[in-house]
């Protein structure tokens, strides 16, 4: 009976890839190792694309105004991102990846650094809020909405703030930085729904943030920076290990094998800034885009075919343009 369920479910995935594969050529193929970045070359920050390379770059915005942050959608076609191009206001925007069609998302007066659920339907980004009508304090909180706009509604309501959300694989869980204790950035991880928030870096004697957390494709390990260095754990915190050695780091992003992690990196203090990769295993870093006086900032290497596995370790699930196949294993 086994063997049987076995065979059924490589049938199953053989049918799924053949009739993927015309999407494929049409859209996530043709991305399948893109990363998008900020670049001030021009004289103003725009988002741009190149291969993991960092050969054969394009250009997807051309504003007066500062594109930053950019995050692909989880089929590859289009590209959050953040601009102030609506008055002054930090906002989140999608646009086509091949630079047409903007569209405003947010309306609020700082959001920012958002992130696409795995499914598409969803995007989680950081919001700052006034905690009343009477204090003059803002606050960072997370937030989530529909890939349209529609439906937006808070995931975190603490005086701390709350920062850089991240959607595991599998789209079950979100990491997320926060001061709500020891008042230094550490890593949390909550459910999809707000609910359940545990953390999960405990380095009480260490007096740097952790922030920007990322997972891997296949959601057993989440990158982070911890004192301007790229570091990599287990999903449970367990296993902290540094992977760069040299310069200032942040924005770590995945490659979509898992085997190596870009980032925005420099030297210190007003050296230009360039990105970078860092193999995981290795931990030998390559520079792919060159160092120049404007610099390379905040890259997100699209992932296209994630096959993420739940912790319960007995499905898998295929996201972007062929999603929710699943099979079990037992």
């Amino acid at each position: 009976m086994l063997i049987k369920r076995q065979i059924s479910l490589l049938m199953g995935l053989c049918v799924v890839f053949a009739n993927a594969e015309p999407l494929m050529r049409n859209g996530g193929a043709a991305n399948s190792a893109r990363i998008a970045f900020v670049s001030t070359r021009s004289g103003n920050p725009d988002i741009y694309v190149m291969d993991s390379d960092g050969n054969l770059r394009s250009t997807v915005t051309t504003h007066d105004a500062e594109d930053t942050q950019p995050t692909w959608s989880p089929d590859g076609e289009k590209i959050a991102f953040v601009s102030n191009r609506n008055g002054g206001n930090i906002q989140i925007w999608v646009i086509d990846a091949d630079g047409r069609n903007p569209i405003r998302l947010t309306d609020g007066t700082w959001d920012n650094h958002p992130d696409w659920s795995p499914d598409g339907n969803k995007i989680a980004y950081q919001a700052s809020r006034k905690k009343a009508l009477n204090i003059e304090k803002w606050n960072y909180e997370i937030h989530v909405m529909g890939a349209d706009g529609s439906n937006k509604k808070p995931l975190t309501d603490h005086p701390a703030y709350d920062c850089h959300p991240a959607w595991s694989p599998d789209g079950r869980k979100i990491a997320f930085a926060s001061n709500r204790e020891e008042k230094l950035m550490e890593v949390y991880v909550m459910d999809a729904d707000g609910r359940n928030v545990k953390r999960i870096t405990h380095n009480f004697h260490d007096q740097e943030d952790k922030f920007m957390p990322t997972w891997s494709p296949g959601g057993r390990r989440i990158a982070y920076v911890w004192n301007l260095q790229i570091y990599v754990m287990d999903r449970n915190g367990e296993n902290q290990r540094r992977l760069t050695e040299r310069g200032e780091g942040r924005y770590p992003t995945w490659s979509p094998d898992g085997g190596a992690i870009a980032y925005e990196s420099w030297e210190g203090f007003g050296s230009p800034h360039g990105i970078y990769t860092a193999g995981v295993r290795s931990g030998a870093v390559t520079l792919i885009s060159e160092v120049h006086r404007k610099g390379d900032f905040q890259p997100d290497w699209f992932n296209p075919w994630e096959l993420p596995v739940s912790p319960a370790g007995n499905r898998i699930t295929m996201w972007g343009r062929v999603k929710n196949a699943a099979a079990s294993l037992r």
